[in-house]
């Protein structure tokens, strides 16, 4: 049964493993350029303080060419899952080709483990090795932008992109198994996954852990970097809020020493159209903060762990599901 299923997956395997070769050599080349890039300018000035623009270069240079490699490892799991898992069973199952081998003397069980473990396995590999060269590549990189928890620096690290190979495989099995219909069930995986992928990190990675909180003081640096600035009355909403080390999840509006809402009259006095930089210095001198609510970096191993359990509890839940469907279905 397993060369069987070599023999109809060869195809698969030998152009995932060339895109596989091909990808682990162009982020071992990225990785060494990184790496290089890092020591020649920043390493040697990080301890006593760089001048202006060298470390902002430094990622500046890398940005577009890390977020495109982040997009594309983010998006593998989910191709694996609608080109190798969608169609894996629901073409056997089309085509009737199933009913031979089932009067092979091969359970529908033994039939299906094998196609599992041998595609499934291969499809974590690729995409979780991949995963591991990247987080060692683009490790300098990440310091220095300190974004650990971003969906897609988080997503193209560490161990989840095992996971989410795992999920999207089985996913695409499943879905074979209920429509039998390979382009039916790869729209399915598809839609799937990509409702998951957007799902997880809005909806439950800010939860994992209870948030911790801070109050962020609006002095000159913090409006200065701010990503917006919204008055409306006495609610001074502040867009962008950051912490040295850290994920913020949240930011309330903005509030005095006493902890009030700022009085309206005097954020009016502030706005001054036209003049962004006398806007900043007028509200960084009001004594104003915002609580922030965060998850520190030092948690990033806790939350990759967790995020993976979840996948592969789904992985799991989706693997059961195919052999019982298998079992009980007549096909």
């Amino acid at each position: 049964m397993i060369w069987t299923t070599w023999r109809q997956f060869r195809t698969q395997a030998i152009f995932g493993a060339a895109a596989f070769a091909v990808g682990a050599v162009y982020l071992l080349v990225l990785g060494m350029n990184i790496h290089s890039s890092y020591d020649s300018t920043v390493a040697g000035c990080l301890a006593t303080g760089c001048a202006p623009g060298i470390v902002s270069g430094f990622e500046g240079q890398y940005d577009t060419v890390i977020a495109i490699t982040d997009l594309v490892l983010m998006a593998l799991p989910g191709l694996l899952g609608v080109f190798w898992g969608a169609p894996l069973i629901s073409s056997e199952l089309a085509a009737g080709t199933h009913r031979l081998a089932w009067h092979q003397s091969v359970t529908r069980t033994r039939w299906l483990a094998v196609k599992l473990l041998v595609v499934g396995l291969t499809s974590m590999a690729i995409t979780g090795v991949l995963g591991m060269i990247l987080t060692w590549g683009a490790g300098r990189y990440d310091i220095l932008k300190a974004a650990k928890f971003s969906s897609l620096i988080f997503g193209a690290r560490g161990i989840v992109p095992f996971a989410y190979a795992a999920f999207a495989f089985t996913l695409g099995v499943a879905a074979g198994l209920l429509l039998r219909r390979p382009v039916a069930a790869m729209a399915l995986t598809l839609a799937v996954f990509a409702a998951a992928q957007f799902a997880v990190p809005t909806l439950l990675r800010p939860h994992y852990q209870t948030p911790l909180t801070a109050n962020v003081q609006l002095d000159a640096t913090t409006l200065s970097h701010a990503e917006g600035i919204i008055l409306n009355g006495s609610s001074l909403a502040i867009g962008g809020i950051t912490l040295p080390n850290a994920w913020v999840v949240s930011a309330g509006k903005a509030l005095d020493s006493t902890g009030q809402p700022p009085n309206a009259d005097r954020l009016d006095s502030c706005t001054a159209p036209g003049q962004h930089g006398q806007t900043i210095d007028c509200l960084a001198k009001l004594d104003l903060h915002v609580v922030a609510t965060y998850h520190p970096n030092t948690r990033y191993w806790t939350f990759q762990s967790i995020e993976t359990g979840i996948y592969l509890l789904a992985t799991a839940l989706f693997a059961v599901f195919s052999f019982w469907w298998v079992r009980r279905r007549v096909f």
